[in-house]
């Protein structure tokens, strides 16, 4: 097996782990491959890339989410000093 054959497996294993780790996990760094990917590994690494892309568009959705939510809770007015804070009915 060639060097170059072995560094790919190795990114490629370690894309997908990072892939199917909990969101939380943070990355590792990592060093490129000495080359570009070797004719038996395209496909394995086009499938990779696609599922990035797919988590990738997931993250946009949830931060744009995360910013409607933000910004409706910027628009809920907030409470002042000078505001009763009860209304005297008998008084």
């Amino acid at each position: 097996m060639s060097a170059n054959l072995a560094a790919w497996q190795e990114i490629l294993d370690r894309f997908e782990r990072a892939l199917d780790a909990p969101a939380d996990t943070a990355p590792q760094p990592l060093a490129p491959p000495p080359g570009p990917p070797p004719h038996e590994l395209v496909e394995r690494a086009r499938a990779v890339l696609a599922r990035q892309q797919m988590r990738m568009a997931e993250l946009t959705a949830s931060q744009a989410e995360i910013g409607r939510e933000i910004a409706a809770l910027r628009r809920v007015p907030s409470a002042h000093a000078s505001t009763p804070a009860f209304l005297d009915i008998e008084g």
